[in-house]
């Protein structure tokens, strides 16, 4: 008995990652109940789902942003001159282009993020807006590779293995989900009037896997800047109010993807918003809607185990090999590190009494593997809205202050995360999770930034390796053969098929008939000499 037992794996390689640029640009008008608008504060948006489609060489995009606006606009003598406007849905900023893709054949995947939203005010009614994004792209295709696993046998026989780490796709899914919550407002905050601001983020994030479904879970914080309203009815100036894990306030937050999930899959993700919409219908308490996209993958990984060689002490061993080009998991890692940042308020800004909020755009990263490490290089775009003590008069101004922003430089950052045994000639692949940035006040001219990000990191190599796919055991034949024994070539023949059918090996075919021992030399009716005795590989 001489057994041979077959295996398979299916795994990805990733050919290139890459990021393409895209601007958006439109007209947004001013809601007839605002004031006209004398300067821009600050601005921040969201970016809903994108549709995308592949044309040949080129991904064509689609969709909408929503877009946040804090303004100064022309005083009132019973409201405060700072405003807030928000453009959502269909009646936010337009989302088209196409981005041309690298001539290769692969698979590809795709996201979209805003790195920066700019309003310039045209009129006192209208603004023009200019959205910049990040196409990340990455190009794979799936690797197939079968191979010889283990074999049974009543006979002695040596075989040598190759254990191998392998991650086999699943799933690759989006989801978007809406929660909402209304939020008190904390004693001795004094009473809302209307919103000027209001951002959520999302923190703490886990994942868990049920029977049929991966559950995200985490908790929502949510920061916001209003107009408060005084007893007489009037508005009496700008508050903050957060709600986060620290005084209780977060909002607990679960997103289920329902799919088949096999035992101890790898799930990596990125969680972002997607839009917040908030609305005051009390002035003790405000309510908000937040919507949150995912990105989930799922992946099996396994150990592999794949004969490389066999030997027999009697008989002799024909074997089959095949060159298979193996897609290795080196590391799978969930890292967190932390950024900070001393950011100092350019020349001409005044000089700071209290922060009021700090808007910070996804950060534009970049990565590369070195020896025993991850490398992560960034910069993103930061506003500080903050109240300033008038210059040279009475009372208090809510003002602005930007980094990457009208010439100033962009907050940039890096950082190596530590992956011992990982190579530079290795791939990488990241899901990076940025948490709440947090803020400090050092002086009145700086502030100190914090922020959390939490990776997900798959580092993988390719490796070409000369696999047994198939394995027989020869016992030579006894008494008087042909002196001459001949075989027709038929269609879908080869040399592993023509050995087992004569008891022979594929090595005496190759030599009897001057083979260099490919199948592609096996021509329809070209006739093969069939060797007397079998010769080993």
């Amino acid at each position: 008995m001489f057994t041979c037992h077959y295996g398979q794996a299916v795994m990805e390689r990733t050919l290139l990652n890459t990021s393409k640029d895209l601007e958006a640009h439109g007209q947004l008008e001013l809601a007839a109940d605002c004031p006209d608008l004398e300067t821009v504060l600050a601005a921040h948006g969201y970016l809903r789902e994108i549709k995308g489609e592949i044309v040949g060489n080129k991904l064509y995009l689609s969709g909408m942003a929503d877009v946040h606006l804090v303004y100064r606009g022309k005083e009132s003598l019973d409201q405060v001159p700072v405003y807030g406007m928000v453009w959502k849905g269909t009646a936010g900023a337009v989302v088209n282009g196409e981005i041309e893709l690298p001539e290769r054949e692969a698979d590809w995947d795709w996201q979209v993020r805003l790195l920066q939203t700019k309003l310039q005010p045209e009129t006192e009614r209208t603004l023009k807006y200019q959205l910049e994004l990040e196409v990340r792209l990455r190009a794979h295709e799936p690797v197939a590779v079968g191979f010889v696993e283990q074999i049974e046998t009543e006979a002695p026989v040596h075989t040598e293995e190759e254990h191998l780490l392998v991650a086999e796709p699943l799933v690759q899914t989006y989801v978007s989900r809406e929660f909402s919550n209304t939020f008190a407002l904390t004693y001795p905050r004094p009473p809302l009037s209307r919103v000027i601001s209001c951002q959520a983020f999302p923190v703490h994030t886990t994942v868990s896997v049920g029977k049929e479904k991966v559950n995200i879970e985490g908790r929502l914080e949510v920061h916001l800047v209003y107009a408060t309203l005084t007893e007489d009815g009037q508005e009496g100036g700008l508050e903050t109010q957060k709600w986060t894990e620290e005084n209780g306030g977060a909002l607990p937050f679960q997103i289920t993807v329902e799919t088949p999930v096999p035992q101890e899959p790898s799930v990596a993700y990125e969680l972002w918003v997607e839009s917040v919409d908030c609305l005051s219908p009390h002035p003790e308490s405000c309510r908000v809607q937040i919507q949150l996209g995912v990105d989930v993958c799922l992946t099996k990984t396994r150990q592999a185990k794949a004969v490389i060689d066999v030997s027999a002490e009697q008989g002799i061993i024909d074997l089959k090999r095949e060159i298979g080009s193996w897609v290795e998991v080196v590391e799978e890692a969930e890292r967190s590190f932390v950024v900070e940042k001393l950011l100092t308020l350019p020349e001409q800004r005044p000089p700071i009494k209290e922060v009021l909020q700090v808007m910070v755009t996804e950060p534009k990263l970049q990565w590369e593997l070195d020896h025993d490490q991850l490398i992560v290089a960034g910069e993103a775009l930061a506003t500080l809205l903050y109240e300033a003590e008038r210059m040279g008069e009475e009372g208090d101004v809510i003002t602005a202050a930007g980094w990457g922003q009208d010439g100033t430089e962009a907050l940039s950052f890096g950082t190596t995360v530590d992956l011992p045994g990982v190579e530079a000639e290795m791939q990488a692949r990241v899901f990076l999770n940025p948490q709440r940035p947090a803020v400090e006040l050092v002086d009145e001219r700086t502030i100190k930034l914090i922020w959390e990000f939490k990776a997900m990191i798959t580092v993988t190599q390719n490796r070409e390796l000369a696999l047994v796919t198939d394995s027989a055991l020869v016992w030579p034949e006894e008494g008087p053969k042909p002196s001459m024994l001949f075989y027709l070539v038929q269609p879908g023949d080869t040399l592993w098929g023509i050995a087992r059918r004569y008891n022979t090996t594929m090595a005496a075919l190759a030599k009897a008939n001057q083979l260099t021992g490919t199948d592609q030399e096996l021509v329809f009716g070209k006739k093969l000499l069939i060797p007397k005795a079998p010769l080993a590989n």
